[in-house]
Order: structure tokens, then C-alpha cells, then sequence
């Protein structure tokens, strides 16, 4: 399985069909969080949550021809950038994804570079405004199943 970043503006190295010009990450990380607090001592106590804390999408990735464009972008890149984030596997021959996330409102916000003497590896941040992911029931046929997820940051709501 493969995980295939599109960022608006800069093309990848990806040549499979459906997915040409898109960026080949190793890895993606995602994270939410909100608070939830208890009081004791309230008769059936009471639970409170928080508005949900959203990270940056961080990917990593081998450096190849997107790589001085990424950078460009964390330096002085603007904030309005679109961003799809794609996990596909290949099942008789055809490459289609699973669980497809889109961002809007995309700047990079950290790029860090490590090498132990091979082809150096990335570290990317992507912050956004606005997330939309949605899951595809993998099956022998890939057929699309499950919901649409959306939210948005600013408003502290899902769509």
C-alpha cells in the first residue's frame, strides 16, 4: 500500500495512472484531541469536552523534484493552497485509494531535512483551515462505503 500527496502547484514524481504528478510520501500523521473533564462529587458527575485540537498533517518523504518547491513554500509560500492526501493499494493492476483526505486553506509550516549519507528524507508540516476525509470499503471490487467526515477549524465545527 502507498500513500500519494497532491499539493496545488507542485508536481510529483508518481506515474501511476490516476495519480500522475503526484508526491509519493513514507509516512502521514494526523491528530485530534479535546480535553474531557470529570467533577467529582456531583451526584452522577459531570463530564465536560472541549473543542477538538486538530495537528498539522505531517508527512515524510524522500527527497525528489517537489522537494525545492515544498521548501519555497514553507519560506514564503501563501495560505490558500489545496491539499489531498490519498492511501492506495494496487489490485489487479489498478491502483485506487482506500481513505482519501482533502485540506483547504494549505501552507507548509516546517520542512526539516535528514540524511545518513543516502538520498536525504523529509519531514514536512501542512497546516490548513478545513479537513474532509473519506473512507472507501476495501473489497474485491474497492467499492465506495462509509461517510464523509468534515470540519472546519475556524468555526469549530463539522460540516
Amino acid at each position: 500500500m502507498t500513500i500519494y500527496l497532491k499539493y496545488e502547484g507542485i508536481d510529483g514524481d508518481v506515474t501511476s495512472n490516476g495519480f500522475e504528478k503526484f508526491i509519493e510520501v513514507h509516512s502521514a500523521q494526523l491528530g485530534v484531541g479535546r480535553g474531557i473533564s470529570s467533577t467529582h462529587g456531583r451526584g452522577e458527575g459531570v463530564r465536560e469536552a472541549s473543542i477538538p485540537s486538530i495537528s498539522e498533517l505531517v508527512v515524510t518523504k524522500t527527497f525528489d523534484r517537489s522537494s525545492s518547491l515544498l521548501i519555497q513554500q514553507a519560506l514564503k509560500g501563501p495560505l490558500d493552497k489545496k491539499v489531498e492526501l490519498h492511501f492506495v493499494r494496487t489490485q489487479g493492476g489498478k491502483a485506487e485509494a482506500y481513505l482519501v483526505y482533502k485540506f483547504e486553506q494549505c501552507a507548509v509550516s516546517g520542512y526539516s531535512l535528514s540524511s545518513g549519507g543516502d538520498r536525504p528524507s523529509e519531514s514536512i508540516s501542512i497546516n490548513f483551515a478545513k479537513f474532509e476525509t473519506k473512507n472507501i470499503e476495501v473489497k474485491d471490487k474497492l467499492t465506495a462505503a462509509g461517510g464523509v467526515i468534515s470540519y472546519d477549524l475556524r468555526a469549530a465545527k463539522g460540516a
